[in-house]
């Protein structure tokens, strides 16, 4: 969890020196973004617990209280020493992402032993959304046990730089050295943009490296591709191209959160 810092340059952005914009601040975070549009499109229908940590700063109690606001289930959050997560993003004057700047050091402490009674809780959902952000231990850990469960989930590759950590642990090359069968136990879906597939698989070409994540036991990658659209593979099916629509772009941040929110509702 943490905040968006959000500005918008009134014309072409330029290097070394202040540009004029628009700016603020919104609450923020993979997960937590995913978990409040999944908490709107599923009102009165489903439940949405949310889990992961803030720090112990009036930003990280306003998150949190905005969050419970959109009506997640909070209560699971960590409240822990130090600064809550913050999210930087400078965006053109059209609304694409110039360069985004991702302070979430404080997620690198929900190590596996320090989340371990997040175990039981993933037995008793009907779906667990992952996202990177998170220890690729961590990550890896929590996804065995939602395969020995029988619990569809969902992975969001979140960034480029993430990736091949995650895709590392996921092979069994964990820091740790807990051996994971080197594969993606059952993972219901995984959805990375070009750049993240490529940075887990090492293929430039999407078809071949969506594939080598369903020989690894992921059963669907939806690819996303930004103004092209998306790109649906599944195991034993022919890919799904899913145009974008035409449109006026105000704001990138958080587009691929409120796609991941889609799938999670229907799933």
């Amino acid at each position: 969890l943490g905040a968006d810092v959000l500005g918008r340059t009134l014309g072409p952005p330029a290097l070394h020196t202040s540009n004029p914009a628009q700016a603020g601040v919104t609450p923020g975070g993979v997960a937590r973004n995913i978990a409040e549009v999944a908490a709107r499109l599923l009102s009165g229908c489903a439940a949405v617990r949310l889990l992961g940590a803030v720090g112990t700063d009036p930003l990280g109690s306003s998150v949190l209280d905005a969050t419970a606001g959109a009506g997640v289930d909070v209560s699971g959050v960590l409240r822990l020493p130090g600064q809550t997560g913050l999210y930087l993003a400078v965006l053109d004057d059209a609304g694409e992402l110039h360069i985004g700047l991702a302070d979430m050091g404080l997620t690198g402490a929900l190590t596996p032993d320090a989340t371990a009674t997040w175990l039981a809780e993933v037995d008793h959902t009907a779906l667990l959304i992952l996202d990177a952000n998170l220890p690729p231990d961590t990550v890896a850990a929590l996804l065995r046990r939602a395969g020995q469960a029988g619990v569809r989930a969902i992975v969001e590759p979140v960034g480029a730089p993430k990736a091949p950590q995650l895709a590392q642990a996921l092979r069994g090359n964990s820091v740790s050295g807990d051996s994971l069968n080197g594969n993606w136990h059952g993972t219901f879906l995984v959805t990375p943009d070009q750049a993240e597939l490529e940075a887990m698989t090492g293929q430039a070409q999407v078809a071949a490296a969506a594939q080598t994540l369903l020989d690894g036991g992921v059963q669907n990658v939806l690819v996303t591709l930004g103004r092209t659209g998306s790109l649906l593979f599944s195991q034993g099916r022919p890919p799904v191209m899913t145009p974008a629509f035409g449109t006026t772009v105000q704001d990138v941040t958080g587009a691929g959160d409120a796609l991941v929110a889609g799938p999670l509702t229907t799933a």
